[in-house]
């Protein structure tokens, strides 16, 4: 069957690549910054200070190896380099016909439930340094998806203002915004209004609430 139109991945995930925090995250964090370590049962795995959950990177880099291929153990060297590196990312969408991909964080995904607001913060500004860079290579075909922990109505503005002129083309948010005050608040209102006047895309992806079983992230 002959395809005549664009293929567009609407739900891509990066594998955050070991400098992604320590190297793009402001001074002060650096030393508690989310980084890699080499275990010898889990392979490589993200550590995030302030959390006891570890990410098992075999088990996120593991784009088109099928179930009883994966290595859960795996060391970094080993994984598919397109997980980090745009170039192998363009030619694996070379090789499978893909025209776009949507672009979204995974370690990012557990970093939405640090019970930190301001650690969430400097991590999420960091990735949005990373991505912006890994991006940038064809902003028309590797499409970033940002993070912002909403500390408040205010800062959540001028973060989608900055994510928007960093390039980005939309934001995950997280499951439970870091104010006393859900999403349905009517304090919220200039929040949404922004994300309308900028035409920036807002998206809830699982894994990224607290578990309060309220139909979110």
């Amino acid at each position: 069957m002959q395809v005549n139109h664009p293929i567009i991945s609407a739900d891509s995930h990066i594998a955050e690549a070991p400098n992604t925090y320590t190297d793009y995250i402001d001074p002060q964090w650096r030393d508690v910054a989310p980084h890699v370590v080499e275990t010898e049962d889990k392979g490589d795995v993200y550590v995030i200070d302030g959390m006891k959950r570890t990410i098992n990177m075999g088990l996120i880099a593991a784009a088109g190896q099928a179930p009883e291929d994966l290595k859960p153990n795996a060391k970094w060297e080993e994984l598919p380099r397109s997980g980090w590196d745009s170039d192998y990312r363009l030619a694996d969408q070379n090789r499978d016909g893909v025209s776009a991909e949507v672009i979204y964080p995974s370690v990012g995904m557990v970093l939405c439930n640090h019970p930190d607001a301001d650690y969430k913060k400097a991590a999420m500004d960091a990735y949005n340094r990373w991505i912006s860079d890994y991006c940038s290579v064809d902003l028309n075909r590797l499409l970033a998806i940002g993070q912002t922990p909403l500390r408040s109505v205010e800062e959540g503005i001028a973060q989608l203002e900055a994510m928007k002129n960093a390039g980005l083309r939309g934001v995950m948010m997280p499951g439970d915004p870091a104010t006393d005050f859900d999403y349905d608040d009517p304090r919220w209102d200039p929040f949404w209004q922004t994300a309308i006047e900028l035409e920036f895309p807002l998206s809830w992806h699982i894994l990224t609430a607290k578990g309060s079983g309220r139909p979110r992230g």
